[in-house]
């Protein structure tokens, strides 16, 4: 799924961490506005993502169903 994120275009989907799936934001595009790097690290080599809390997760699903 696609979700526009603080302006970024990105691809929800899920991350890995500790032996747990947990949902996470891929950027579509990289971009070197300031907003990229507060949100986004680097996962694995040249793989940027914002890995989400279940609150984040929550509230960013929200917001989609709500402007579908």
């Amino acid at each position: 799924m696609k979700i526009l994120y603080k302006g970024i275009l990105c691809n929800l989907s899920t991350y890995r961490v500790m032996g747990e799936d947990r949902p996470a934001l891929y950027p579509v595009t990289q971009s070197s506005d300031e907003i990229f790097y507060k949100e986004f690290y680097e996962v694995h080599y040249g793989l940027w993502a914002k890995v989400l809390t279940d609150e984040e997760y929550q509230e960013i699903t929200d917001t989609n169903t709500k402007n579908e």
